[in-house]
């Protein structure tokens, strides 16, 4: 007698489609409990619902869409949109490698060259390659990019992430003066700032940001 507590999944398929299988997915959630005098699996739910996959691939769950039906019928008329409009549906195999691999690697986070090389491959790819990478930045919780994205407003998105995603460098400058120590920190801050913000329009970087911040060692 089992008394196992969890879950079985149950794939069935019943027909082929232009080129797909429509599969019947019964789930079935278990708790244990007492049955009379017996301890045993209680049924708690049951969950029933229809996806569809290419032919030959019912046996591979990450190639099912995401599509949850509520019967084969819906199904057949989802894929008859899916055949129209390929953008509409996803494989688990396909998110987990445009969208959750690419967001674990990087630790889901972005900065300017990462999001620049979105905004190249976006506007290179197919609509359904578009949809994935827009997910891939919603995922990671960056919604306006997103947005921006799946609108292609391409200069306007360029624009915020110059803006936003500045890079932050840290340089240090000590002094060593002799019998005398500066006595005006704060000019001593701004005359490096202007100098520093000065070489750096001369090698072409114009929108800067320099702050000097005077800290005595000894």
């Amino acid at each position: 007698m089992s008394t196992k507590s969890g879950k079985t999944t149950k794939r069935t398929v019943i027909k082929n489609h232009k080129g797909f299988e429509i599969v019947r997915v019964t789930t079935i959630h278990y708790a244990k409990g007492f049955y009379g005098n017996y301890y045993t699996n209680l049924v708690e739910s049951r969950e029933v619902h229809y996806s569809f996959c290419k032919e030959g691939l019912s046996n591979r769950p990450t190639q099912y869409y995401n599509l949850w039906a509520n019967n084969a019928k819906e199904c057949e008329e989802e894929i008859e949109k899916f055949i129209e409009d390929n953008s509409l549906y996803f494989t688990e195999e396909e998110r987990e490698k445009y969208v959750y691999k690419p967001n674990k690697q990087c630790n889901w986070a972005y900065g300017y060259d990462s999001l620049m090389k979105i905004i190249k491959q976006h506007k290179k790819a197919d609509k359904r390659m578009k949809i994935l990478l827009e997910d891939r930045l919603t995922d990671a919780n960056f919604h306006y990019e997103s947005g921006l994205l799946s609108e292609q407003k391409y200069e306007e998105l360029i624009a915020y992430v110059t803006k936003e995603y500045t890079f932050r460098e840290r340089f240090t400058v000590t002094t060593f003066t002799q019998a005398k120590r500066i006595s005006n920190a704060k000019e001593l801050e701004n005359g490096i700032a202007k100098a520093v913000e000065d070489y750096l329009k001369s090698v072409g970087v114009k929108d800067t940001t320099v702050k000097a911040q005077f800290v005595e060692d000894w």
